[in-house]
């Protein structure tokens, strides 16, 4: 009796190290996947489409996202000149979600005018350099 219970408790940790080994095994090749493509040319890519390439779209993206008009914009290089109508409290909101979201960019307020019970802001935002 004694020698059937002590094989059912061989059994089961012979069932849990082969789980333990597999659950290695398995975070060992995720590990190495992972540092694969962190050092390939196809990571540095999409940081690079994520990141810089098109900032610009996330920019006039971010101003759908508020109650502000694009008025005007031109792009003159890697410089993005745009003027916006609507609150200042919705301005300084847009201008904040755009300092923590795109952080790699900066944003330089130009003007700011005051038309009758709206307000106009001309800034330039750009890239910075890494």
């Amino acid at each position: 009796m004694v020698a059937m219970v002590s094989i059912g408790i061989h059994g089961y940790y012979i069932e849990q190290c082969k789980a333990i080994e597999d659950t290695i095994m398995f975070y060992q090749m995720e590990t190495k996947t992972q540092h694969q493509f962190v050092e390939s040319d196809t990571y540095a890519l999409v940081q690079s489409l994520s990141n810089r390439e098109y900032w610009e779209d996330q920019v006039y993206q971010s101003i759908r996202s508020e109650p502000l008009v694009v008025t005007s914009s031109s792009k003159k290089g890697n410089i993005l000149d745009i003027t916006l109508v609507g609150s200042s409290q919705s301005f300084l909101k847009w201008l904040n979600t755009i300092q923590h979201t795109l952080a790699f960019c900066t944003v330089q307020i130009c003007s700011i005018d005051t038309q009758g019970n709206s307000i106009s802001f001309r800034c330039k935002i750009a890239p910075r350099e890494p």
